[in-house]
């Protein structure tokens, strides 16, 4: 019996320290969730990649090949009536936008959909610091956020039993510190889950503007009254009583970053802590503030979403300013807001600034020297890098401009298209896992537009990046099954003109990429594909 397998099935009450994302992923099996489907993406990943892959036999479980296919995996799953948690990072939220504000709004019976969404609000491997609440709001999808490793332990079975209760998907933002950090879990109990009916009409399920406005009525003035009503009385909100003095509301991590603040201050802070963000307790928060007789401060990641809902309500708070850009606040920033002394720590040695590198061996590090030694002759004057392990080939001084999963082939299109004479002097560069993520829709773009150029697909196998997860060009899926997707026939087969190389050949690949980019001023569009197994896969 594996370590995870014997954690899904300890003894109920049995104290262990695990990380947060598997004391989720162990409370996902514990919780009788029938199935899990997701995207690697830091810090979501190791749901899915160290704890339920190892209990294949518990759950079915397996990546996608994006954020928007693993939600409609998910949705599929619980019209079968399977209880499913999809996991992915906040940027895949936006990826899976599409999937997940329509499967909102609809109504029929189904299992439950959880959505796992990992915050990273330093960041430390996100592009950007954008607040998924507001468009989780709008979607009316009903936020948890766990405070602690306890609760990101039972944070499967809560999402599960509210979305069945009120037949609605749930969001749970598991932050950061928490998923990658370790904590105390008392094992909670096993569940065995019976599977909602099957619909008893599936076309209930289709997608129609006149059936989306009753959807959408029928949410607004039913279901989200409910979980208004829900949230109020809910035992996850906790309210600590203090002198009146202070006053603080948060949520989340921040629920401990302010018991240490109330700790190492000795002050007597009043504070409400929320176990959901969306909907709000909007009577108990009332009370809340008329209870503390000094300000009230909102604690919150990310923008002010609550600070502003609470505003909206006529309740005075403070918080955040409007152009203020704490996103992520620690028990230092907490103190220093409240105005509050805390005893100054000694600082550590500084460390050396030393940025990220490609690992030594890697079958991109090739490329990416002779890439530079071309812009140092000035033979090229954009490189257009993606999402991915090809990123640090910025470090390289190979790539200039990194935007979103998939965008680098769009990001040189539209370069091309402004300037035609650039197109031999630039470079679209991605990886295998990112082709096959969203970059194939760009190839299919460019080839569709017939504009001239050259895309790089760096393919060493694997999904690098996050931890080395299959992807469709690895030898076999996480269920072990045999690989039979084909990335160049795929490529040959949207009308790309491939080529293949070694990333270890050094003659080879100079002489490849060379003349691509002569063939993109004679008018052609060459899928130039970089092989080389990632070095952390080798044997």
């Amino acid at each position: 019996m594996n370590a995870v397998k014997a954690l899904c099935a300890g003894e109920s009450g049995k104290g262990v320290v695990i990380q947060g994302n598997m004391a989720f992923a162990v409370g996902c099996v514990r919780a009788g969730i029938h199935a899990a489907d997701g995207y690697p993406g830091t810090p979501s990943t190791e749901v899915i990649d160290k704890g339920l892959s190892q209990v294949q036999d518990m759950i079915t479980v397996g990546w996608s090949v994006n954020e928007a296919v693993a939600a409609g995996v998910g949705f599929g799953h619980t019209l079968a009536g399977s209880d499913c948690v999809v996991t992915m990072k906040i940027p895949g939220l936006f990826q899976a936008a599409d999937v997940i504000t329509s499967a909102a709004f609809y109504t029929g019976q189904r299992g439950s959909l959880v959505y796992y969404i990992a915050s990273d609000y330093t960041p430390s491997s996100t592009q950007h610091l954008v607040d998924p609440r507001y468009v989780l709001k709008s979607c009316c999808v009903p936020v948890f956020e766990p405070r602690n490793h306890q609760e990101m332990h039972e944070a499967a079975r809560i999402a599960a039993d509210l979305g069945r209760r009120f037949n609605t998907p749930v969001a749970v933002i598991a932050s950061g510190v928490l998923c990658h950090s370790e904590g105390l879990v008392r094992l909670m109990g096993t569940t065995v889950r019976e599977k909602a009916p099957l619909p008893e009409k599936m076309s209930d399920f289709i997608t129609l503007p006149n059936r989306a406005r009753m959807f959408h009525d029928q949410v607004r003035t039913t279901r989200i009254p409910a979980l208004r009503r829900m949230v109020e009385d809910s035992p996850l909100n906790a309210w600590t009583k203090g002198d009146g003095s202070i006053g603080i509301i948060t949520h989340g991590v921040n629920t401990l970053f302010v018991e240490e603040v109330k700790s190492a201050t000795g002050k007597n802070i009043d504070v409400l802590s929320l176990g959901f963000t969306y909907p709000l307790p909007m009577d108990l928060i009332r009370r809340f503030c008329e209870s503390v007789t000094g300000p009230v401060f909102v604690v919150e990641d990310g923008y002010r979403f609550i600070q502003e809902s609470i505003l909206a309500e006529g309740i005075a708070v403070e918080g955040k300013g409007q152009d203020e850009t704490v996103t992520e606040w620690s028990p230092a920033l907490i103190a220093a807001r409240l105005g509050l002394p805390v005893r100054a720590g000694k600082p550590g040695a500084a460390s050396l600034p030393r940025p990220p590198m490609i690992c030594a061996g890697c079958p991109y590090r090739l490329f990416g020297q002779i890439v530079g030694k071309m812009r140092s002759k000035g033979k090229l004057e954009a490189v257009f890098g993606d999402i991915g392990c090809n990123t640090l080939l910025h470090f390289l001084n190979a790539m200039d401009t990194a935007l979103a999963m998939g965008a680098s082939e769009a990001k040189r299109l539209g370069y091309v298209l402004s300037r035609p004479e650039a197109a031999s002097k630039c470079l679209a560069v991605l990886g295998d896992g990112t082709e096959c993520h969203s970059g194939m829709d760009a190839t299919r773009n460019t080839i569709f537009r017939n504009v001239p150029g050259v895309k790089v697909i760096l393919n060493n196998n694997w999904t690098a990046m996050t931890g080395g997860q299959p992807s469709p060009t690895s030898p076999a899926n996480l269920a072990g099954d045999p690989n039979v997707f084909d990335l160049n026939a795929s490529l040959k087969a949207h009308g790309a003109h491939v080529v293949e190389v070694s990333g270890y050949d050094k003659k080879a690949l100079e002489k490849a990429l060379k003349k691509a980019l002569a063939d993109a001023e004679a008018g052609t569009f060459t899928t130039l594909v970089v092989t080389g197994v990632c070095i952390r896969k080798m044997p």
